[in-house]
């Protein structure tokens, strides 16, 4: 044991100046907005200002900028998305997309969720190639030296499920079917996803029992994942939220796209309402308060009412929780071991409610995906991932203090493991632009109707955001709005797929 740690030590050394000197994932991951600091959220603050602030027309105009070649011409679309897949991760080009959505360019971000995607199944091509034959070496760096943001950002099931939605909707917005499949992807990405996850939490599982095969190593693994298991700085509002869902694949945004697009499809074939019920009843499987699903199922049962279009709503509220760095000491065999780690932790939002107005109809907006809790439940879900890493950092530090004091260098012990410590570098990344929550409503208008108002509310009643928007000339609408604080705004479709609209 001894011997191995000597060696793991001087391996951690090489490895920790190799990464200090030549790590580069900060710019992969980078957005474009000149954020800079330690971690991902502090790069990704420029962002969060523009958003609370309301300046969505900035973001816009960033985003919307295609760069130059070495001739200063500028990109075409299609070059930029090349570029974009060549030199970018997922999750920079998963922040632009959603950037870009939501300061109202729903054409430019489907080109980024277009890359994202191409990035994202590439990747899931090689890491399953990789699982069949054995052959995945990811993160050995990380785990040597602790610097886990050293390797490429693993994106994160739900997250990739919401590439799907986004680019899905952002098709809806455009009046193109094209929706469909893409909605059809998010769904079957949410289960393969799911069992996924299952696998690496059981081969997680075996290679716990494999490091603790001999006595002294159980020992010590033990100890320290008895101590690692009893810490938990969560607040009670995180852990309450985080129990609200089974799991983090409960996602439903997905389902109620696809039981949208069959309801449109149904005013040229009656017989897809059936299909559309169904799928509107997989909303409620997934969240039973969503009334928007409730409502719908009963109108499936007959046909669309005369004279009167179908206005779809779906809001986006604050920002879904961020990864904060955190430290643990615990004492282990005498000598202080330290270990870096990160915590999902939520940006609390004071909206408690929402309603679409048309003339003095009011229609209120129910829950569709809370995103909040999807985040903290698939934070809780990998503590054992977590807690290996812990594990991994508090051997290291603590077990290169043990082994130089046994040599008789004692002073050098302490310092070594607090250059150890100081080196850790957690995850903080995450896919920051996704909101707190979603929510939907789901009614109908005259034809004649020309626009209807949103309005958002706090806790105690007191209005924070109204905007008015332009519905569809004709045919069903699909409005997409998103709200940070006071700030309001809404998208909305042109025209559908359907004949004559």
């Amino acid at each position: 044991m001894r011997v191995y740690l000597k060696r793991s030590i001087t391996a951690v050394f090489f490895f920790c100046a190799l990464g200090l000197s030549a790590c580069g994932t900060q710019e992969r991951d980078d957005i474009g907005l000149g954020g800079s600091g330690a971690t991902y959220a502090a790069r990704y603050a420029p962002a969060r200002t523009a958003l609370r602030n309301g300046d969505f027309a900035s973001l816009q105009t960033i985003m919307g900028l295609n760069p130059t070649n070495k001739e200063g011409v500028i990109l075409t679309d299609e070059e930029l998305k090349h570029q974009l897949v060549a030199q970018n991760s997922e999750l920079s080009m998963m922040e632009r997309g959603l950037l870009t959505l939501n300061s109202g360019d729903y054409k430019r971000a489907l080109l980024y969720f277009d890359a994202a995607e191409l990035k994202m199944e590439a990747t899931d091509a090689v890491s399953k190639r990789d699982r069949k034959t054995n052959k995945a070496k990811q993160g050995t760096f990380a785990t040597l030296s602790g610097i886990e943001e050293s390797k490429d950002y693993p994106v994160r099931g739900y997250e990739k499920v919401m590439i799907y939605n986004y680019k899905a909707l952002c098709y809806m917005l455009l009046g193109e079917r094209k929706a469909y499949n893409v909605t059809r992807k998010a769904i079957d990405k949410q289960q393969e996803e799911w069992e996924l996850f299952q696998e690496l939490l059981s081969d997680l599982e075996k290679e716990n029992e494999n490091r603790r095969s001999t006595v002294e190593n159980k020992e010590k693994s033990d100890e320290t994942n008895k101590a690692v298991s009893q810490e938990d700085g969560r607040t009670e509002y995180t852990k309450k939220q985080a129990e609200l869902l089974p799991n983090a694949y409960v996602n439903p945004f997905g389902d109620y796209m696809n039981a949208m697009i069959l309801e449109i499809d149904s005013y040229e074939e009656r017989s897809v309402r059936d299909n559309a019920r169904i799928a509107y009843n997989k909303v409620l499987d997934n969240n039973e308060n969503c009334l928007a699903a409730q409502q719908a199922i009963k109108d499936m049962k007959k046909a669309p009412p005369r004279n009167k279009k179908l206005v779809h709503v779906l809001l986006a509220d604050g920002f879904s929780p961020e990864r904060v760095e955190k430290t643990m000491q615990f004492f282990i065999g005498g000598a202080l071991a330290t270990a870096n780690y990160a915590e999902a932790s939520p940006h609390k939002s004071d909206l408690a409610g929402a309603k679409v107005k048309y003339g003095k109809s009011s229609y209120p907006m129910s829950s569709l995906s809370e995103m909040e809790a999807i985040i903290l439940r698939d934070d809780l879900d990998r503590k054992p991932f977590r807690t290996f890493m812990i594990a991994l950092a508090l051997l290291r530090t603590g077990g290169t203090e043990l082994i130089l004091n046994e040599t008789g260098l004692g002073s050098l012990g302490r310092l070594v493991s607090t250059v150890l410590a100081n080196v850790q570098r957690p995850d903080t990344r995450t896919w920051l632009s996704l909101p707190n929550k979603i929510m939907v409503a789901r009614f109908y208008v005259p034809n004649d109707a020309k626009t209807i108002t949103i309005e958002t509310y706090d806790a105690g009643k007191m209005k924070m955001g109204e905007t008015e928007i332009a519905l569809a000339e004709k045919g069903p609408s699909v409005i997409y709005a998103v709200n940070y604080g006071k700030n309001l705004q809404a998208i909305a479709n042109e025209s559908t797929w359907i004949a004559g609209q």
